[in-house]
């Protein structure tokens, strides 16, 4: 009898394009985090979200957040929930879609948590409806 293995999946590599503003956007990301105050952080974000020209649909998202954790695996400084999520705002701004970033929290155990969302439901996040976050900021 053979036991499965857990082997993580293959992820696929996005188009260099993709990549390339992954990259990018997760080093913005990372430094505005690390070494500006919120507010400006904030700042940079809102005026990104005005220079869109659509909305993201649920798939653009789903590829953005996919090139973003690509990058994320070759990225050598810190990277949690506060900058990937941005980079994802950031990349999808970039390519003049626009997603909403969320920071919440949960309680319960709590925690808080920062995400995207597109078409109204979170982008690359495990389903948890039992123990949902609740948004406490949203640009």
């Amino acid at each position: 009898m053979s036991i499965p293995m857990a082997i993580p999946p293959r992820i696929e590599r996005p188009p260099l394009l993709d990549r390339f503003m992954a990259v990018g956007t997760l080093a913005l990301a990372t430094m505005l985090v690390e070494a500006t105050p919120l507010r400006a952080t904030l700042t940079v974000a809102r005026v990104a979200k005005r220079c869109t020209r659509r909305r993201a649909s649920a798939s653009e998202a789903v590829r953005t957040v996919a090139a973003r954790d690509w990058a994320s695996r070759f990225f050598p400084s810190r990277a949690a929930c506060l900058e990937m999520s941005l980079a994802a705002f950031l990349d999808s701004a970039l390519h003049g879609r626009s997603v909403d970033w969320c920071i919440g929290c949960r309680f319960d155990p709590c925690e808080s948590h920062a995400w995207i969302e597109a078409c109204g439901r979170p982008v690359g996040e495990p389903n948890t409806p039992d123990r949902p976050f609740h948004v406490t900021l949203r640009i």
